[in-house]
């Protein structure tokens, strides 16, 4: 069974932040999309992505597919194929996924299979946030990097409509509040929660795939981070809150 990539820029790169958090995984091919979802080793972030068929040239998928692979193993290849080249994935051996790069030079890889079993699927859970903001995610990774030096984590906090992003350390302190390009829903009620900044810088490599992030927080509360292309792809995050140190 090959599925055929015509314009693989997407996948690759959202396969590049992902094994920056995650080992392994496992990809569920279902007849209209490929997902994955997937915690990471401390369980801390939950990794969501959703790529839909409308993004192959051929996807002829007649009943769910489900394949592990090491992630990291898996990037390394999608590296070496070319981003202007159609990118075939065939899942049809039970044992391996053949990957082929067919430009200037034709590239054939082939990544040994994880044995599945239930425990590789994770699901989403049902999570309802008081907060739902959209934000440009340049001016919001513009935020998490000004405040980088923040390493042990930030706070992110919603007051009379202004969310802000702040922390501090022995010695340094930093705060953003948000001016420009963003929309808020809330419950009219202040919200505080801390977060990790080395996974907030992480997540901010997703930047360069879409204009707009999705963020949704409470108090104490996991953020949920999300950024979509309508009708094409979802790369979200789930991540744990951080306790005061």
């Amino acid at each position: 069974m090959e599925l055929i990539l015509e314009n693989p820029v997407l996948f690759k790169k959202s396969m590049e932040i992902i094994s920056d958090l995650v080992i392994e995984g496992t990809f569920v091919f279902k007849l209209d999309h490929v997902e994955l979802v997937a915690l990471n080793s401390n369980n801390v972030v939950m990794v969501i992505f959703k790529l839909l068929s409308t993004n192959f040239k051929e996807y002829n998928i007649d009943s769910e597919t489900k394949i592990t692979l090491n992630l990291e193993h898996f990037r390394d290849v999608l590296k070496s194929c070319d981003d202007k080249s159609p990118l075939v994935l065939d899942i049809s051996n039970e044992s391996k996924l053949k990957i082929i790069s067919d430009g200037k030079n034709k590239k054939q890889f082939e990544l040994s299979l994880i044995e599945f079993n239930d425990d590789n699927l994770q699901k989403v859970p049902s999570l309802s946030f008081p907060v739902k903001m959209v934000v440009s995610s340049s001016n919001f990774t513009s935020a998490i990097n000004d405040l980088g030096f923040l390493e042990e984590g930030v706070s992110f906090k919603l007051k009379d409509k202004i969310f802000t992003i702040e922390g501090k350390t022995n010695t340094m302190s930093g705060k953003i509040d948000f001016k420009e390009n963003i929309s808020i829903e809330d419950d009219g009620k202040e919200h505080n929660c801390r977060y990790s900044m080395d996974y907030l810088k992480r997540f901010t490599k997703a930047e360069k795939l879409v204009n707009n992030v999705e963020l949704s927080f409470s108090d104490d509360f996991p953020l949920k981070i999300e950024y979509k292309i309508i009708d094409t792809l979802l790369l979200g995050f789930i991540l744990a809150p951080r306790g005061e140190d």
